[in-house]
C-alpha cells in the first residue's frame, strides 16, 4: 500500500502511541545489540548521501473544527467524516489515528468523492502500513525510491548509530544502531531521498532539533544489520 503523494519535513500534526504490539522480532530495539563492548561488523557498500526527511501518524485531535470532509474506503463507503486540516494532513502522512481510536491508512488512489481512500489497519499493522503490506515500525522503517533502493533492503545510517531515541520501550527509549528497512514510499520520495518513519510528531521535533540533519550516509546493512 502507498502512502499520499506529498510528504513534507513540516506539517501540523501529531500522533498517539498504538496499544497493541508485534512480536518481538518487530519491536524496533530487537537489532539492538545488548553487548555494548562485543566488536560489530562493518555494514555493506556505501550508498552515499541522502536528503532525510521525517514522517509520523497524524492525530484527528490535533486538528479541531467542523467535520466536513468525507474519507471512503476503497469501494467509496464512507468510513469518517472529518475536518479539513486533518484530511489534508492525512492525505500527506499516509497514516491517522480518529478521536475514537481507529487507526486509518492510505489504500492509494480511487475515484471517490475525496481521493486517495483509506482502510483501518489492524493488529498486525498497530503503525501503519508501508508497501507490499509491510508494518511501519517507529525508527525503523524508511520510505525509498524504489528506483533507487529495492523494498525490503536493509541499511546501515552512519549518522543515527550511536542516538538515543525518544519515546517510552518497545517503541522508544533506546540507542539506534543505525539499522533500518526500506519498507514504504511517496510521491515526493523521489532519487537519493529516505524520509524516516518516527511514529509521532513529537519524536520529529526532538531529533530533527537535536540533530540538524538534512542529509545522511547510507550504507548497505551488510552483516551490521543482518
Amino acid at each position: 500500500m502507498r502512502r499520499a503523494a506529498a510528504l513534507v519535513l513540516i506539517a501540523s500534526c501529531g500522533g498517539a502511541a498504538a496499544s497493541d504490539s508485534p512480536d518481538a522480532s518487530d519491536r524496533p530495539d530487537a537489532a539492538v545489540d545488548a553487548s555494548v563492548d562485543a566488536p560489530r561488523p562493518a555494514p555493506g557498500a556505501a550508498r552515499g548521501s541522502f536528503e532525510l526527511t521525517y514522517y509520523w501518524v497524524t492525530a484527528e485531535a490535533d486538528f479541531p473544527g467542523t467535520a466536513s470532509v468525507d474519507l471512503f474506503e476503497p469501494d467509496c463507503t464512507v468510513l469518517e467524516t472529518v475536518t479539513p486540516g486533518f484530511a489534508d494532513s492525512l492525505d500527506t502522512e499516509g497514516t491517522g489515528r480518529l478521536v475514537d481510536g481507529r487507526l486509518v491508512n492510505v489504500t492509494g488512489s480511487c475515484g471517490c468523492a475525496h481521493s486517495p481512500c483509506y482502510a483501518e489497519t489492524d493488529a498486525e499493522h498497530p503503525w501503519g502500513v508501508g508497501v507490499q503490506d509491510r508494518p511501519l515500525v517507529p525508527y525503523r522503517s524508511l520510505a525509498v525510491d524504489r528506483r533507487v533502493i529495492a523494498y525490503g533492503t536493509k541499511l546501515w545510517i552512519a549518522e543515527l548509530d550511536g542516538v538515543a531515541m525518544p519515546g517510552d520501550p518497545p517503541w522508544g527509549g533506546f540507542i539506534h544502531d543505525g539499522c533500518m528497512t526500506a519498507v514504504d514510499t511517496g510521491g515526493a520520495i523521489v532519487g537519493t531521498h529516505l524520509d524516516w518513519f518516527v511514529g509521532l510528531r513529537a519524536s520529529y521535533r526532538t531529533l530533527d532539533d537535536g540533530l540538524g540533519l538534512g542529509d545522511v550516509t547510507a550504507y548497505d546493512g551488510g552483516e551490521r544489520c543482518p
